[in-house]
Parts: C-alpha cells; structure tokens; sequence
C-alpha cells in the first residue's frame, strides 16, 4: 500500500506538471497572438506563411514554458513578467515608428527626449490583456501543487518544441521573398523573419544584432574588395576646385511627409496641399513622386546623413550619434555661410554636433522645450535668407507631421475612408503645405532668391512601402531648369548627387553612390544602377566607420 501510494502521489503530480506547462504555454501563445494583431504582423502573409508564424508561436510558448519548468516558482513569474514588458515595448515602437524592436532600435532609446507623446499617444486598454494574461497564468501557477519537472518530463517539452520548430521554420521555405518584395524593403529579410516567426523570438533578433554590431566594426578595418575599390573609382575622385554657388541653397527637410498626402483630396475634391500641388503646376521644377526612403533604425538622423553626404547608414546602430564628429561629405560646405533651423530644444539625434559635420557653420533651435512649429521654422528662414548678403545653405527641418499628429491640426473635411491616423496625418501635412506655401510665394519675389535652389523632400517615411503609402516626393527648383522634369521613383541615395548637380558642383570629390537625375543619362542609369543599394549600404558601414574622407 505505500508504494502503491507513492506511485499515486507521484502520478498526481506529474499530472499537476502537465497541467502547469499547458497553462504557461497558452499564457505565452495567447500573448504572441495578441502582440500579432495589434501590429497587424499577419496582414502582409499568405495563408502558407501564418501558418508558420502561428506553429513558431506555439513553438516559442512551449518553449519558454518548458525552460521555466523549474523547482521554484519565481523564475517563471520572472519571465512572464519580462515577456509582458518586451511585448509591449515592440507594440509601442512598432505603432510610433513602423519598425521592429531590434538592437538597432535598443541603441536609439536615449533619442526619445521630447518625443515621449509618440509614446503615450498609442497606449490602449487592449495592452493591459498582456498583463491579465501574466496574473492569470500566475493566479493558477500558485494554486496548483508543485513539483520540479522530471528529466523524462523536461526532454518531453524540449523535443515537441524543437519539432514545431522544424515545422514552422520548413513551411517559411516554401515561400521566398520574391525580388518586388525585396525591393519595397531593404530590411525585408529581416521584416519577413520576424512575421513569419513568433514576437517572442524578436529577443533573439537583439543578441544577434548586438553580435553583428561587433562584427561590423571586424569588418570595416578590413581593406576594399577589389569590386569595392572599383565602385570608389568611380564615385570618388581627385580633389578638383569647387566654384561658389550663385544662389542660396534652402534644403526643407520635411518631417514623415509622404507623397499620398500630397496627393490627397479633402471631401469637396480640393487638394490637401493647394500651395505645393499649385507650386508644381506653375513653375518649372525636377519632381519625383515616389521615392523609397533608405534609413534604417536612426529615422531621422540617417534622412538628414543620406540627403546631406549622400552616404547610408550603418548597418547596426546610428551613425550620426557613433560618429557624430567624423569628417563627412556635404552640399554646405560650399556656401559662405551655413545655418541649421531646428525645432528641437533636446539634442536630437545629436544634431549640435553633426550641424558642423555635414558643413553648416551654425544652428538655431527651439528656445524652450517644447518644438517650435513649422510656422516659426519657415519664418525663421524667410527671415535668415533675407537678411543674408552672401550665398548660404539653410536646412530646414520641420516638425508638424511628426507621431503622434496631434501638435496642429488645420481643420479639413476628410472622406470616412481614411482612418483616425491618417486624417490626423493629412491635417498635419495641410498645416505645413500651408507654411511651405507662404515661403514658396515669398522666395517667388525676392530679389535675392532669383538664384536659388529650393529643395523640399522628407527625411523618412511614417507609413508602410506599399501601395500608395510610404512614399516620399522630391522636389527641386533651380535656375538651370527651363521646364519641368518627372521621374516616376528613385531612390533617397540619388538625391544627394542630383542636388550637387543643381548647385553647379559635378566635379565635386564625392559624388555619392545613387544617380544624377538631372544627368543627361539619367533614365538610363536608374534602369541599370552601376551601384545597387546592397553595395551603397556595405561600402557606407565602412567609410563611416573607418572616418574614410578624414584621410
């Protein structure tokens, strides 16, 4: 009778294990589902490909469950605790910026001052079923007996795993990012990992960058390959004496501003932005519709890195806080004088110090902590260009249409059609077409601004590259053009030469790895690139790291 007793407690137990593994299983699995839908990961995949995502969120849960499956309780409350709080950090960074949590994203953390209601403005009370999950799982966890699981038990849990594992990561085979899906994203691989797999494997995406990063910086002492020394032969050349630009060169580097919104239409069929649309129907400018934006996780710092040195970013991190004080190729320099209109108070992206990087002798930033509107930015350079006796540079930098919307909206009467977002997103985009247009119609009459090149394009994105959405336009007025030119797309790296192309400086040392789109060959460059992005963004993480144009 003892033994058959102890046979009997011990079987209960094993029971109770059981039944404890199950719950933390379904306590991760419903989290990695609900992490899902609120990022909308499943709306891009074919059925084959939720599929696999669904078995490697069972593969993750069963996982992690069976990890914690330990003789006390706390490491898995631990670990419920820390999944809550990893999962909602990526639907907070994914809503604000469109971007997975990576270790690119964990490095730009201290980047968020003054931008905290980006934040805020996505908190919902859908995040707290994370939470609930984790005190449910808890609540049954402690009224359940326990007892550490057996070996048998353990290896059990691992091998079921492992096998859904093996299931999930063979069903992602069978569906390959086809070349037009590459193209929309240059981290589509990595967008296409994370889909396809569970949210709870993200963390691996962070010790894995964290690696990468260390191998970056290996990799970049090493010399060019022989086809990189070819690509530098051809971007990069003697030193040649610039001449001095004519004419001011006033550079609006507009905040998330997508060309769908320029677009746009309110409900009476009026446009959304009647000073721009006006603008390009009456004077004779270079435009291009749709340009794919090429930061990577320094959002705005790597748009004002690609548009002012025609380099990319560096594959980890951001370089414009790393290397911030490196010598860098610029369109400023060759201006007598050189300002930065920035509506920040905080040292975003570490902007005081890159004014003087990217060749600007100065910069003018918010006074107080609260960012100064596109209205004050925009007087602030009708103001410093009439006032200017010799040929200056100025960036302008705006703010309105920055996450979460809400800083100014004018108010237009929007179709139903659009979401809550996006006619917050169009009123903000109404507001600075507004002050874009009164500069615009100031700089028409000015007498010092005859000679000038206007450039207005965005440092990055806000919304998806798909469709119509997550676009961006560049436009270009300058004296050489006599009448207007389009280019249906390009790329972000192809409007730093095209500027240097505007502002009479062809032979410049560095001519930046994208295409002149105002070169005779033009069209047929963009056809066949002699330099694809892959390379620009390879050879970029090794000039920046080893402060190549400092020799």
């Amino acid at each position: 009778m003892p033994k058959s007793g102890r046979t009997w407690v011990s079987l209960s137990a094993n029971k109770f294990n059981w039944v404890t593994l199950s719950v933390l299983t379904a306590a991760f699995f419903l989290k990695g589902v609900l992490y899902r839908w609120m990022t909308a990961m499943d709306s891009a995949l074919n059925a084959g490909q939720v599929a696999a995502a669904y078995l490697a969120v069972a593969a993750a849960a069963f996982l992690l469950a069976a990890v914690v499956w330990l003789p006390r309780r706390w490491p898995t409350v631990v670990l419920l605790v820390l999944s809550d709080l990893w999962l909602l950090a990526g639907v907070w960074y994914y809503r604000t910026n469109l971007l997975w949590l990576t270790w690119g994203a964990v490095r730009t953390i201290t980047e968020l001052n003054g931008f905290a209601m980006s934040i805020t403005v996505y908190l919902s009370w859908m995040q707290l079923l994370f939470p609930l999950l984790t005190a449910l799982a808890i609540t049954v966890l402690y009224l359940l007996p326990h007892q550490s699981a057996t070996r048998r038990e353990w290896w059990i849990s691992m091998v079921g795993a492992m096998s859904l594992f093996l299931l999930a990561t063979l069903l992602r085979m069978l569906n390959p990012l086809s070349e037009e899906q590459r193209m929309a994203d240059f981290r589509a691989e990595e967008h296409f990992f994370i889909t396809t797999h569970s949210p709870l494997t993200q963390a691996g995406l962070v010790v894995q960058g964290a690696w990468r990063d260390g191998l970056s910086l290996w990799s970049a002492s090493r010399p060019f390959t022989p086809e990189e020394q070819t690509i530098m032969d051809s971007v990069y050349r003697a030193p040649a004496t610039p001449s001095l630009p004519q004419g001011h060169l006033v550079y609006i580097l507009a905040e998330s501003f997508e060309t769908w919104a320029l677009q746009a239409q309110d409900i009476h069929g009026e446009a959304v932005c009647p000073s721009l649309t006006a603008y390009l129907a009456s004077h004779p400018v270079l435009y291009v519709p749709h340009v794919r934006t090429q930061q990577k996780y320094g959002r705005s710092g790597d748009g004002q890195l690609i548009t002012q040195t025609g380099l990319l970013p560096i594959s980890n991190g951001v370089a414009c806080t790393q290397y911030g004080h490196n010598t860098y190729p610029n369109l400023a320099h060759f201006y007598e004088d050189g300002v930065v209109l920035n509506p920040y108070f905080y040292n975003v992206w570490n902007q005081k110090t890159v004014t003087t990087s990217y060749g600007f002798r100065r910069m003018r930033k918010a006074r107080t902590p609260n960012n100064e509107t596109d209205s004050i930015i925009l007087d602030r350079t009708h103001q410093c260009l009439a006032q200017a006796i010799v040929p200056t540079a100025v960036l302008a930098l705006t703010i309105n249409t920055h996450a979460p919307f809400q800083t100014r909206r004018d108010n237009i009467e929007l179709s139903d059609s659009y979401t809550a977002i996006e006619q917050d997103y169009l009123r903000s985009v109404h507001y600075l077409d507004r002050q874009i247009g009164r500069f615009l119609a100031w700089s028409d009459t000015a007498s010092n601004m005859q000679n000038a090149t206007i450039v207005i394009t965005a440092d990055h994105n806000h919304f998806p590259q798909q469709g119509e959405q997550g676009l961006c336009p560049f436009i270009l007025a300058t004296p050489g053009l006599t009448s207007s030119i389009t280019f249906p797309e390009a790329l972000q790296m192809d409007l730093f030469p095209t500027v240097l192309h505007a502002i009479g400086q062809t032979d410049y040392t560095w001519r930046g790895f994208g295409v002149d789109l105002l070169a005779p060959d033009a069209n047929y460059l963009l056809a066949a690139r002699p330099v694809s992005a892959q390379q620009a963004y390879q050879l970029s993480d090794k000039l920046i790291r080893n402060n190549y144009f400092a020799k």
